[in-house]
């Protein structure tokens, strides 16, 4: 064999040794991000910028060939994304009028949500902006980040990167933050006491902070409200819409609150649905309001703005 062809087998055996190795690092990597659940939640997008040295820019004459369009990153980000995470979804934090959510926890306390995200602390849900009488839908569907990129400590996905769906129910109800004054119950009871306090000059949001007053009684006797639909999945879930509790139930709060089923309160003896047959990976309730009036307007705290 003579010398130049010697070198060109030489050279091309490093190549194929160079190639080989720069897959066996792509697999290794890849399958790593696989057993780690929290970062399916990374965009492809994200993970290659960081990825990607300073210097590794490509000649002006090749940018056609080695630039993914950006409408293939974005496919590509939503096919990397665990099942039941919308990455294009936006969270409404500023509201006109007053924040409503689903406070929601399965029998093994999953899909945990316990706030609205007009709230300082944000819940996960998709909240309804509640500007006038009408009719309104909240969302749960154990959303993977929460505002700001923030990680739900109560989703819960299994070992392909899917959400595990939700089953049965510990806590389910919708709060309407801001609607009540204090005075009044659920019942129609007069409270002696409540930590309500009148809201001042520049700070008027109860629509979205518990301890302001609001405007209406707990009872249900000026502002009505009627749950009109709950669907799982997409598909309608039967209930029994006289069994459903209205009020300020808690008394140490402005909201008003509809109890379809909690494991502590009065539904639990006589809920409007079986619960224990509920299964979901995304739950829809959808209610009317009457008697609001004129809604608003109202401040915005700084950790709004």
């Amino acid at each position: 064999m003579t010398t130049k062809k010697l070198a060109a087998v030489l050279c091309a055996f490093a190549m194929s040794t160079a190639m080989l190795t720069a897959c066996g690092d792509s697999d290794s990597s890849s399958d790593s991000a696989k057993k780690d659940d929290k970062t399916t939640t990374t965009t492809t997008a994200a993970a290659d910028e960081s990825e990607a040295p300073a210097d590794s820019e490509a000649p002006a004459d090749s940018t056609a060939d080695t630039e993914a369009p950006a409408e293939s990153t974005a496919e590509e980000s939503k096919a990397d994304a665990p099942a039941g995470t919308d990455i294009d979804f936006t969270y409404q934090t500023k509201f006109q009028g007053y924040d409503a959510f689903m406070m929601f926890a399965d029998g093994g306390w999953r899909f945990g949500n316990w706030n609205g995200t007009g709230e300082e602390k944000e819940g996960f849900g998709i909240d309804a902006d509640i500007t006038g009488d009408g009719e309104y839908t909240v969302t749960l569907d154990n959303r993977v980040l929460g505002p700001d990129d923030r990680m739900n400590e109560n989703a819960d996905m299994d070992d392909d990167g899917d959400v595990v769906p939700a089953s049965g129910a510990f806590v389910w109800c919708v709060d309407i933050i801001g609607i009540c004054d204090g005075t009044t119950d659920r019942n129609g009871k007069a409270m002696e006491k409540n930590s309500l306090k009148d809201a001042e000059e520049g700070k008027n949001y109860p629509n979205i902070a518990k301890d302001i007053k609001g405007k209406f009684k707990g009872d249900g006797s000026d502002v009505k409200v009627q749950v009109t639909s709950i669907k799982a999945d997409g598909q309608e879930v039967e209930f029994d819409p006289s069994k459903i509790i209205y009020g300020n139930i808690e008394g140490e709060n402005n909201c008003f609150r509809i109890e379809i089923y909690n494991e502590y309160g009065d539904t639990k003896a006589d809920p409007p649905l079986d619960v224990s047959s509920l299964t979901f990976k995304k739950l829809e309730v959808t209610f009317t309001i009457e008697g609001l009036g004129e809604v608003g307007p109202f401040d915005a705290p700084a950790w709004a703005q």
